[in-house]
C-alpha cells in the first residue's frame, strides 16, 4: 500500500488572507484610537471642572466655619444672655444687644472692624467679616507652610 501526501497548494491564499486580516485589525485600531481620543479630552475637562467645584465647596465650608467661630466668639465676649439678634448682612455680622452692657471686650478684640451704634433701645455692633476671613485664611496658609518646613527638617 502506497500512501501519498498531497500538498495543499493554497498556502499563498492562506498567507494572503492572514495579511489582510492583520491589516484590518491595524486599521480598526487606528480608527478607534482616533474615535476615543476626543472623549478622553472631554472627560479630562469634566474632571477638572468637578475638582474645581469640589475645591469651591471645601472653601465655602471653611469660610462658613470661620464665620461661625468669629460670631460665636463675639457673642461669648458680650454674653449670650444680652444678645437680642444676630444677622449676617453684606460681609458684616450685625449683633443687636441690650443697651446697658459693657462692649469693651468686643471693641478691644475687633478694634476698628467693629462699628458700634448706641441707641436708647439697643446697641448695634457691625463686624467686618471680609478682613477677618482673609486674615484667618492667611494664617492657615502660613501654618501649613510651617508644618511642611518642620516635616522637611525631620
Amino acid at each position: 500500500m502506497i500512501v501519498t501526501v498531497k500538498k495543499n497548494k493554497n498556502t499563498k491564499l492562506k498567507i494572503l488572507s492572514f495579511i489582510i486580516l492583520v491589516s484590518m485589525f491595524v486599521a480598526y485600531y487606528f480608527y478607534m484610537r482616533d474615535e476615543y481620543k476626543i472623549p478622553v479630552q472631554k472627560t479630562m475637562a469634566v474632571v477638572k471642572i468637578d475638582s474645581m467645584e469640589i475645591k469651591k465647596k471645601k472653601l465655602a465650608k471653611k469660610l462658613e466655619k470661620i464665620i461661625y467661630k468669629e460670631v460665636e466668639s463675639s457673642i461669648d465676649l458680650i454674653g449670650q444672655e444680652f444678645i437680642i439678634d444676630v444677622k449676617v448682612v453684606n460681609n458684616k455680622v450685625l449683633i443687636v444687644c441690650d443697651p446697658d452692657i459693657d462692649i469693651s471686650a468686643v471693641t478691644i478684640r475687633y478694634g476698628s472692624l467693629a462699628l458700634v451704634k448706641r441707641s436708647i433701645d439697643d446697641i448695634k455692633i457691625a463686624i467686618d467679616l471680609a478682613y477677618l476671613v482673609n486674615s484667618k485664611l492667611d494664617e492657615e496658609k502660613e501654618e501649613k507652610k510651617r508644618m511642611e518646613i518642620q516635616k522637611n527638617e525631620k
